[in-house]
Order: structure tokens, then C-alpha cells, then sequence
């Protein structure tokens, strides 16, 4: 009875054949699983993120959402158009603006060339000079050369003095009884110095008239007009262009320089 009862335990804790083998089997098999399983998983992962940049792409900016990079791409790649068009706007306006610059510039200038004429003509208006007209008096019913004044230009002073002789005096003169032997159609066809004796050429109106008396107080006020400027001490006078030796019926003599 003993001899059965080990041979029946030796034969339970005996291993059986075959274990060793099974076991690498399993292992094996689930190895081929997941590497079966792998790239599934890769597409599911791949359409997962597909789905995901679709609903980024509705969700910003009406589907056209793009990663920073593409923009930065884009940017590189394609020059924009805003640059140079604000480049020609600010040349543009650069030009403008130099324009206007020199629009005021030149508008100060003449501005200035106007106000410095105007000063001018001011200056040149304060001189003061005397004509000589002619004044009855009734008391003794003498005629008499009288003086008034007048504001001239200091250019050409000589001529434009004479000038106004010829005009005559003003209504509110001839008022206060002045008169003139002068014509008024008198002209003064040139005026040149030599030294300090003036030369004026008239035209053949001065001796319309002149006989007598009024052609004396004529060349009285002619003389004592020209020779109130300290650079004028005589005359000459010319008749278009020719210096005379007597003028009028009476044979004036006007040969010489006159003086007062």
C-alpha cells in the first residue's frame, strides 16, 4: 500500500508535457495583434485631426483660418501692394505739401515785394513841391505869381512837377482866384541836365499865344517852377528838339540859360 501511494504523488507533481510551449504561443499572437492594431489607430488619429482643422476653418474667419506659419509664408513670399500704395500716398502728400510750401513762399515774396513798393511809393509820395500859378489881386489889379503845393514821386521830380503846372490848378484853387498862362495842352517832350542847368524840350504849344504879358508870366512860372530843387539853378528851353534865340511875336529872348 505505501508503494501505490508515491508512485500516485509523484505522478500529480510531475509537470506535464507541452506547458512550456503553449505559453510562448499566446505571447506571440497577442504580439501580431497590436502591431495589426497600430496603424488603425494612426488613421483614426489622423482623421480625427482632420475633423478638428475643418470645424477651426468654419468656426474662424468664414473658413479662411490659417496657421501663423502659412501666413508667415504668405508674407514672405507674395510682396503686398499696401506698402506702395501708401508709399505713393506719402509722396504724394510730400508733394503737395512742397507745393503749397511754395505757393505760400512765393505768395509771401510778392506779398512783400507789394508792401515794399507800397513803401516806397509812400516815401517817394512825401515830397512836397511848389507850382507856380498866377493870382489877381483886385486891389491893385496887379497879377502876381502865387504858390501851391503838391505831393509828388521823388523819381523824375522835374517832370512830373511841370506836369502838374500844365494841369492847371484844381477847382477850389481857381476858387480862390488862381489862374494859369500856361496852356494845357502843353507838353513836356524831354528833360535832360547838364550840370545844373535843365533842358526841357516843349512842343509848339508854348507859343500859342504869346505876346505881351502872358508871355512873360508864362516863362516866369516855367523858370521859377524848374529851379525850386537845389540841382536846378537855370533852364534851356527847346522847341521840338531845337533851342530857340527869342520866342513870340515880340522876339522873347531865350537864348541863354534863364534864371530867376
Amino acid at each position: 500500500m505505501e508503494k501505490k501511494v508515491k508512485k500516485s504523488t509523484t505522478k500529480k507533481s510531475a509537470p506535464k508535457k507541452g506547458i512550456k510551449n503553449q505559453t510562448p504561443k499566446k505571447q506571440h499572437t497577442l504580439t501580431k495583434t497590436g502591431v495589426r492594431n497600430g496603424p488603425f489607430y494612426v488613421i483614426v488619429i489622423i482623421i480625427l485631426i482632420t475633423i478638428i482643422v475643418l470645424l477651426i476653418n468654419k468656426f474662424y474667419e468664414g473658413g479662411m483660418f490659417k496657421p501663423d506659419f502659412v501666413k508667415l509664408s504668405v508674407d514672405k513670399t507674395i510682396p503686398s501692394k499696401e506698402p506702395v500704395e501708401s508709399s505713393k500716398n506719402i509722396a504724394t502728400d510730400r508733394n503737395s505739401v512742397d507745393k503749397k510750401d511754395a505757393n505760400n513762399t512765393a505768395s509771401k515774396i510778392e506779398d512783400k515785394k507789394i508792401d515794399d513798393k507800397k513803401a516806397e511809393a509812400v516815401i517817394a509820395s512825401d515830397r512836397e513841391v511848389l507850382l507856380y500859378f498866377l493870382q489877381f489881386d483886385e486891389k491893385t489889379e496887379k497879377v502876381s505869381l502865387k504858390t501851391v503845393k503838391r505831393k509828388l514821386s521823388d523819381k523824375q521830380i522835374l517832370s512830373q512837377t511841370l506836369s502838374q503846372l500844365i494841369k492847371g490848378p484844381s477847382s477850389y484853387e481857381e476858387g480862390k482866384g488862381y489862374i494859369s498862362a500856361v496852356p494845357s495842352h502843353l507838353k513836356v517832350r524831354n528833360v535832360t541836365m547838364n550840370g545844373k542847368t535843365a533842358e526841357i524840350d516843349f512842343n509848339n504849344a508854348i507859343e500859342e499865344g504869346a505876346s505881351g504879358d502872358i508871355l512873360l508870366k508864362r516863362i516866369q512860372q516855367i523858370v521859377y517852377t524848374a529851379t525850386q530843387f537845389e540841382d536846378v539853378d537855370s533852364i534851356i528851353i527847346k522847341i521840338n528838339g531845337q533851342r530857340r534865340k527869342s520866342i513870340g511875336g515880340d522876339g522873347f529872348s531865350i537864348s541863354g540859360p534863364l534864371r530867376r
